[in-house]
């Protein structure tokens, strides 16, 4: 089993420690950047707001992108899968004839 490496977010004025894969560390840091850079952009916007308030808005609507994007995956899997089935039958269909 990999050994885990142990890093630190920065989020909201927060520091969060994380135990990630080493291959995961470039990925689980941008995603801490990405996710502190939208706190800061919502926070300009909605002064009054709670942190905790945005924290949950960025959490909901990085929510709703992923599951936008794996819907969007499964579609291309499909259409994929049916090209592959198409092109199968016609090479069946040539090799039969």
């Amino acid at each position: 089993m990999e050994e885990l490496l142990s890093i630190n977010i920065r989020i909201a004025g927060r520091t969060y420690p994380l135990s990630v894969l080493p291959e995961d560390e470039e990925t689980a840091r941008e995603a801490g950047r990405l996710v502190n850079e939208r706190f800061i952009e919502e926070k300009s916007k909605k002064k009054k707001r709670d942190d905790l308030d945005i924290l949950a808005v960025i959490a909901v609507m990085n929510t709703v992108r992923w599951l936008e994007a794996r819907r969007d995956n499964q579609a291309l899997q499909d259409t994929i899968a049916k090209r592959i089935s198409r092109l199968d039958e016609l090479i069946d269909s040539t090799l039969t004839t």
